[in-house]
């Protein structure tokens, strides 16, 4: 089990005002500039993960790190996998606690939006690094919750394999099986050459964090 404390990310102004959705006017009026060096500041961007091994792959379950999960999906991504990546990043609370305590409803918004970017970035560097670490080529993912076939219900098993996430880097699962800090990401990271994106089984046409589009795949 390895414990990355420090997560170094650069939020460009340019990106995150794509991603609020400004236009050049707007940018210099909302104070761009300044919500971005604040978010910098705040962000405690920590992971941790497990180089685990595939095992118990029949139909419809597999095990990973000695943990047997219940879905066709993982079982489908996972069946010629042999070391995979189980993981979570997390944003950390200060950025959080500050979003929350912002009078302008707006202004939170963008905090918290800033948050879920930095959130992708780092989840992003953490697939890019393990990969040409571990010399396993390209790395997908596939998160507890992100589809119906592995619902959120999985997510206690996932943490079962790092023990007490809290002390180690300051995440915990509530009994609603919500993460804390809400701006956490866990999920298993396994090779796949073509490069499996769970938005392809996702029919939310209206989402912000799309990566792909609507294909019906159910495979990498």
């Amino acid at each position: 089990m390895q414990i990355i404390d420090h997560i170094q990310i650069s939020l460009q102004e340019g990106e995150v005002a794509a991603r609020l959705r400004f236009d050049p006017a707007r940018a210099e009026s909302e104070n761009l500039r300044d919500l971005v060096s604040l978010a910098q500041m705040l962000i405690q961007l920590r992971a941790i993960y497990e180089v685990a091994y595939v095992a118990g792959k029949e139909k419809g379950t597999v095990e990973v790190a000695g943990v047997s999960f219940k879905s066709q999906l993982l079982h489908e991504n996972l069946v010629t996998a042999n070391k995979v990546f189980p993981y979570i990043v997390t944003v950390g609370p200060n950025l959080e606690r500050n979003a929350v305590a912002q009078d302008d409803l707006l202004r939170q918004y963008y905090l918290e939006e800033i948050a879920n970017l930095a959130l992708e970035q780092a989840a992003g560097w953490l697939a890019s690094n393990l990969a040409s670490h571990y010399g396993v080529g390209r790395l997908s993912n596939l998160s507890p919750g992100s589809l119906e076939d592995w619902p959120i219900t999985e997510q206690p098993k996932l943490f079962s394999i790092f023990g007490d996430t809290e002390r180690l880097i300051g995440v915990r699962l509530t009994e609603s099986l919500l993460m804390v800090p809400r701006k956490s990401i866990s999920g298993i990271l396994f090779p796949s050459e073509e490069g499996f994106v769970a938005c392809q089984l996702c029919e939310r046409e209206h989402c912000q964090g799309r990566k792909a589009p609507f294909s019906g795949t159910t495979t990498a």
